[in-house]
């Protein structure tokens, strides 16, 4: 299932799915979940549960995750926190809009072209159409940041 209205949150330490979105899925049994969430606002929430071993799939990469369930509906449907970018192995730089992560001896790039309209890295050789191409990953050198003249 494609899940349109997902988020990618470096600020958020757990992933989320919303209750109306859960539905959607059959409303799959939760896991009982004691902690309960604060928000940047310091406001709290306790999640409905845990929905266990959620397979979430990005350009062919497919991590397993428990992901919180909560009250809904939200302006989302999935946000995707630091325990994603974590089992991604991801590198995510929100100045430059980019991810990057391993996969099948490659490094996939995601950039948010949207992000950058009129300005030469929008018009450069990068495709647009969602942001997305895959480089070869180089065992010499680490992964490096992205550099706007590719």
């Amino acid at each position: 299932m494609v899940m349109a209205d997902t988020i990618i949150d470096e600020g958020a330490s757990v992933s989320i799915l919303s209750s109306t979105t859960r539905k959607v899925l059959g409303s799959p049994s939760l896991f009982l979940e004691i902690r309960i969430l604060t928000g940047f606002d310091k406001g709290t929430s306790r999640p409905l549960g845990i929905l266990p071993n959620v397979p979430i799939t990005l350009r062919r990469k497919t991590v397993y995750m428990n992901v919180m369930v909560v009250q809904g509906p939200l302006e989302y449907k999935l946000l995707l926190g630091r325990d994603y970018i974590y089992c991604m192995g991801a590198i995510v730089s929100s100045l430059f809009r980019v991810m990057c992560f391993p996969h099948e001896g490659k490094v996939v790039k995601l950039v948010d072209q949207l992000s950058f309209p009129g300005s030469h890295l929008a018009n450069s050789h990068i495709p647009t159409l969602n942001g997305l191409f895959t480089q070869g990953m180089s065992h010499q050198s680490p992964i490096s940041p992205p550099d706007v003249r590719e």
